[in-house]
Parts: structure tokens; C-alpha cells; sequence
């Protein structure tokens, strides 16, 4: 007696907790972000340019270690026929973001953009291991059937986890339905056409979590793991100041169980260590933020988090 949309938030808690190693996915998450289960940040654009005049652009200069990367990505057959691409169908695709030498990406990638001069483009052949690895027997599992969106058949091709992950539903019976998470190309030769779009050196990081208090809180009734917090907060990006969500704006806080991984590791040790009543600014590296995956179109790969945070309650469960 559940809808297909409680069914589907089932399946994916379900399997998120085995999602495979992170592809090269271009697409804006279509679910809520992995950070904050009930907020959907807007597809919004990114703002290049002001970001771009304060970096050191460097044309003609070659991409190195540590460098943050724009690339367009194609994938082809070991025969050469394109079996994807960043540009997408109609040529307008955004590139794929990441900061080079943090495993962000496929060793196909990886290890093949260092070096590349921008405007350069690069057939490179990749083995399984290069790309999307060989199958697994492990990515192979059964769910019961009733936890699968309504008009799903044997092929359908269901989207999981944060990542959009692709799944394939191999057998359906009347309870049991066994589902396929190995990528389609897993244990293919391939090969992978890059084109850098751009290099430039990415910005100094934060390299642990600050918080500054704005407004002393009561001191003494600090959240314990487990507790319901609720908080008001509006959240930018360290580096050049663009706000990309603020529960303040929708005019209704955010509530969230602290400590049990429900938010960003940045959320749940520094909202732990604020009291009731008190305003913080918490700034949060990107690695206790959203990592290498970034969060849709609106926090790039390796992003350090600013977020403006007030503790309004506490509430023990």
C-alpha cells in the first residue's frame, strides 16, 4: 500500500549503501542531494565568470597534478563507435569538472588528461581496469519486488543511489527481483576521446573545519548523536562567495538527526559543537563536504562549503 514514489525512496536508501566506485556522471543529480536528504538544490549554472578572472587561465599551458579541470569525454567501442559523449545529442553538454590527481575520476582519465594542453584532443585505448572494472558477482543482488517502482519489467534500467547509478532489473518474480549494478561496459576494452577544455590551479583549500561564533548560544545544551536538531542556514561557496541554498529564503528550517550521517560530515561535527540559540559560520573543506562528486550543477568537485548556521532546537529522540 505505498506509493511509487515512497517505494522508489526505499530502493534507493536500498542500494546507495552500495554504490559502486563513482563514474564520470554528467548528468545533475536527479535525486536529493546526498547532504541534505529533503532539499533539492536548483539546476542552476554556475557563475564563470568572475571565478575564472581571479584563477590563473592557462591556454596553451598544459594540465598538471592538482590542477582543476573542465573536459569533454567520449566513450567509444574498442571498434572506435561512440557509445556516449559529454557534448550530448545536441552538441550543448557541459563538460565534466574535477580536480586532477584525487582519484575523482577513471584511471583512463586520470591518468591520460595530466599533460594535455587545452584545446588538445587525445584517442587514448583503456583496459576494464582503466574504465568501469570487470563484473562482479557481488553487484549482482536480490531485493523484494514490492520495493521496486510500479511498470518495472526485465531490462528496465533504474536510476540509484546519489549518483543516478544505472541498474539493470535481470529477473522479476512474484517477491523476489534480482537487480543488476554492474555498469553496462564493466569488463569492456574501450576507448576514451578527451578534449581539455580548460586548466587552471585550483585555489589554496581549507584545511580543516573553523567555526566562528556570530551569536553565543545558552553554552550548556549542546546536541547529542541521535538527537533531532533543527537549524536555519543559508550555504556558499568558499571560494568566491556564491550562495547555493538558504533554508532561510524558503522561509522554513531545516530539521536533520545529528551524528548518524544524515548530512555532511562538515554538518554533523560542527553543528555538534554549537549550543541552542547560538549563530555560527561553519567553514567546511571540501572533503567533509561533497568531495570529488560535488553536488549537481551548483558545487563544483572539491568544493570548500561556507555555511551561516543558527541552532534554534534540540530535541532528544
Amino acid at each position: 500500500g505505498m506509493s511509487g514514489g515512497e517505494r522508489r525512496c526505499l530502493l534507493v536508501v536500498l542500494i546507495s549503501t552500495r554504490t559502486p566506485a563513482p563514474l564520470a556522471t554528467t548528468h545533475a543529480r536527479g535525486l536529493t542531494t546526498r547532504g541534505f536528504p529533503q532539499i533539492r538544490i536548483p539546476n542552476m549554472r554556475m557563475a564563470n565568470g568572475p571565478r575564472c578572472n581571479n584563477m590563473m587561465m592557462r591556454a596553451g599551458d598544459s594540465a598538471a597534478a592538482g590542477d582543476r579541470v573542465k573536459l569533454h569525454f567520449k566513450i567509444l567501442s574498442e571498434e572506435g563507435e561512440e557509445i556516449s559523449t559529454t557534448t550530448g545529442p545536441e552538441g550543448d553538454g557541459e563538460p565534466i569538472r574535477f580536480t586532477t590527481g584525487q582519484n575523482a575520476m577513471m584511471p583512463g582519465i586520470e591518468n591520460n588528461v595530466i599533460g594535455m594542453k587545452v584545446g588538445e584532443v587525445k584517442t587514448v585505448k583503456v583496459t576494464p581496469d582503466e574504465a568501469f572494472g570487470q563484473p562482479s558477482e557481488e553487484n549482482i543482488i536480490k531485493v523484494p519486488t514490492d520495493k521496486l517502482p510500479e511498470g518495472v519489467q526485465i531490462g528496465s534500467v533504474l536510476r540509484m543511489g546519489t549518483q543516478g547509478f544505472p541498474v539493470r532489473v535481470t529477473d522479476l518474480g512474484e517477491t523476489e527481483a534480482t537487480l543488476d549494478m554492474n555498469h553496462p561496459l564493466a569488463g569492456k576494452n574501450l576507448q576514451f576521446e578527451l578534449t581539455l577544455v580548460e586548466a587552471e590551479e585550483a585555489p589554496p583549500g581549507l584545511k580543516e573545519l573553523e567555526i566562528e561564533t556570530a551569536v553565543a548560544g545558552d553554552g550548556t545544551t549542546f546536541p547529542k548523536p541521535g538527537d533531532l536538531v533543527t537549524v536555519h542556514y543559508t550555504g556558499s561557496l568558499f571560494e568566491n562567495g556564491q550562495k547555493f541554498d538558504s533554508s532561510r529564503d524558503r522561509g522554513e528550517p531545516f530539521s536533520f538527526t545529528i551524528g548518524v550521517g544524515q548530512v555532511i560530515k562538515g554538518w554533523d561535527e560542527g553543528v555538534g559543537q554549537m549550543s541552542k540559540g547560538q549563530r555560527a559560520t561553519l567553514k567546511i573543506p571540501s572533503e567533509l563536504g561533497y568531495g570529488q562528486m560535488g553536488a549537481g550543477s551548483v558545487i563544483p568537485p572539491g568544493s570548500d562549503l561556507v555555511f551561516d548556521v543558527e541552532l534554534i532546537d534540540i530535541k532528544s529522540q
